[in-house]
């Protein structure tokens, strides 16, 4: 969201308005924060992507939630990769409404989200089950969806937790269908894509204080081709792989 609101600005620059600003500069970079964070004149509507024009620029998440829940039947297993907040506020929208589904959660490191993930579903009292993510895969074969969740997508592709990539090619063979549930806020400008850089050099993720010698790779996430996810989930509903890459290339801003 912040690369696409910065975006936003530099191609209304480029645009040659920067100097019609004048004055008036501070408001309307006020203004357009206002729309990101969803303040006072933030408007109800969807932004169409157009630099600068009305429209709320951050979709609301439970609308996410909710395209899964409306398609899931009582009692599915539901195998999660770590913590994602889409995916957490989907699960418990299943749970309200008596879904009653079996949710098979990886410890989810480095972060050990998977265990945050848990705690939350217990509370409005969900089905858990926690496993190594080193057996993820061997879970694929009992569950009847997979879902993923997106740091950011991309023309191509997406960025997910590391084991991401993995985990849809096992569902993908054992045909069990995959689900990367999301907002169109995590699709970047220009379809652009790269791994977070804080993440590569925190080696303390992985190991912290290791002896001289040992080279820590503590990038815990990886770009995923869009070709292995069966469907995406977002606040507009469900989108095929190529819907999402034409709504990548062209969003600009």
């Amino acid at each position: 969201p912040v690369a696409r609101w910065s975006a936003a600005l530099d191609e209304r620059v480029e645009r040659g308005e920067a100097g019609s600003l004048g004055a008036h500069a501070r408001e309307l970079v006020l203004e357009e924060l206002g729309l990101w964070l969803g303040g006072e004149g933030a408007g109800e509507s969807d932004w169409d992507g157009t630099p600068l024009t009305e429209g709320r620029r951050l979709p609301d998440r439970t609308r996410a939630a909710a395209a899964l829940a409306d398609d899931l039947m009582h009692g599915e297993v539901l195998l999660v990769h770590g913590y994602s907040r889409t995916v957490l506020l989907a699960l418990e929208e299943a749970q309200r409404r008596g879904l009653a589904p079996e949710v098979v959660v990886t410890e989810g490191g480095p972060d050990l989200g998977g265990r945050r993930l848990a705690r939350r579903l217990v509370e409005v009292g969900a089905r858990v089950r926690m496993v190594y993510d080193a057996a993820l895969l061997a879970h694929v074969r009992r569950a009847d969806r997979v879902l993923v969740g997106a740091e950011a997508i991309g023309a191509m592709g997406l960025v997910a937790r590391v084991g991401s990539a993995a985990l849809l090619e096992e569902a993908r063979r054992r045909e069990v269908p995959s689900f990367v549930l999301t907002t169109s806020d995590k699709v970047t400008p220009c379809g652009d894509l790269a791994l977070p850089a804080w993440c590569a050099g925190a080696g303390w993720l992985l190991w912290e204080h290791a002896p001289e010698g040992v080279r820590v790779d503590s990038q815990a996430f990886e770009e995923v081709p869009q070709a292995l996810v069966d469907t995406f989930l977002t606040e507009q509903g469900a989108l095929g792989a190529a819907e999402l890459a034409l709504r990548a290339l062209r969003t600009g801003a």
